[in-house]
């Protein structure tokens, strides 16, 4: 039926959300900024924002972003931003409510580490490379080779020789030799994210249950989050919580479906836009 989601089930969740015979449980809702976003123009579709807007009134719901927050809120129209109870950016290292920065986890890289990420980029053997991005976070580092403001043709070009050639995944290897005590990963399929092993994204989920005790945490996360940065989060969730990977917004919206019928009163009722579902199962 759900040929474009895969259901990672965690504990006895044998459903996309489960059925539990304790007492019932608060769900908060944790979504991979990038599953939001169309595939082609790297923005948020509107009508998929006011949907998820009008939800976000109903249901705690925080979004994960592999990005800084300024990069993150340009993505995500202000309607939904007000609607969420937060924002986890940087790949969590950062905690945002609104325009307020309300957690930060901070790391000092050495110059070594630059060195060598400047070297990794500086010997990269893509021949059409234009100027990377290295973008500096206060606990990550982000570096994509396709370049800093090139258009979709030639990050098009980029994935296609770097899926021939893997060169991500030898700087992957040969970055975590020389550096055991930090983590790389791909956060997209042109990028690398690197945080020290001092953050693990498994506060992420630490952080949510501060605010909603003995909440269960629902997260829809892309395949390469869920698999890369996040997956520390991933491993770390709580039996009665639930992890889905989504291939996009038409996934996300054919999940909350199921989250509205469990709900004993919805005023307002919220109806998808009917587009996100033309060829979501083809």
């Amino acid at each position: 039926m759900y040929s474009n989601t895969h259901f990672d089930t965690v504990g006895k969740v044998a459903v996309p959300f489960g059925t539990s015979q304790d007492a019932p449980r608060e769900n908060v809702f944790l979504f991979d900024a990038n599953a939001l976003l169309d595939a082609n123009h790297g923005e948020m579709d509107h009508a998929f924002a006011g949907y998820l807007a009008d939800f976000a009134e109903q249901r705690s719901c925080y979004i994960l972003s592999n990005l800084n927050y300024t990069e993150t809120a340009s993505r995500i129209p202000s309607r939904l931003r007000r609607r969420l109870a937060g924002i986890f950016t940087s790949a969590g290292t950062e905690f945002w409510r609104r325009n307020e920065l309300l957690v930060r986890h901070d790391h000092d890289f050495s110059d070594e580490v630059y060195e060598y990420v400047a070297r990794m980029v500086l010997h990269s053997a893509y021949p059409n490379k234009q100027a990377p991005l290295i973008d500096s976070g206060s606990a990550t580092l982000r570096i994509c080779l396709a370049g800093t403001r090139v258009g979709r043709t030639a990050k098009k070009a980029y994935l296609a020789w770097e899926n021939e050639h893997r060169e991500l995944d030898s700087f992957i290897a040969s970055f975590s030799r020389r550096f055991p005590d930090h983590a790389i990963f791909k956060d997209t399929q042109t990028s690398l994210l690197i945080t020290p092993n001092s953050f693990s994204t498994a506060e992420v989920q630490n952080q949510m249950l501060r605010r909603h005790k003995a909440a269960r945490v629902i997260a829809y996360l892309g395949k390469t989050a869920a698999g890369g940065y996040a997956k520390p989060m991933c491993d770390a969730l709580l039996s009665r919580n639930v992890l889905s990977t989504v291939a996009g917004p038409s996934d996300i919206s054919q999940l909350l479906s199921y989250e509205k019928r469990s709900m004993k009163t919805v005023m307002p009722k919220i109806a998808a836009p009917s587009r996100l579902f033309q060829g979501a199962w083809q």
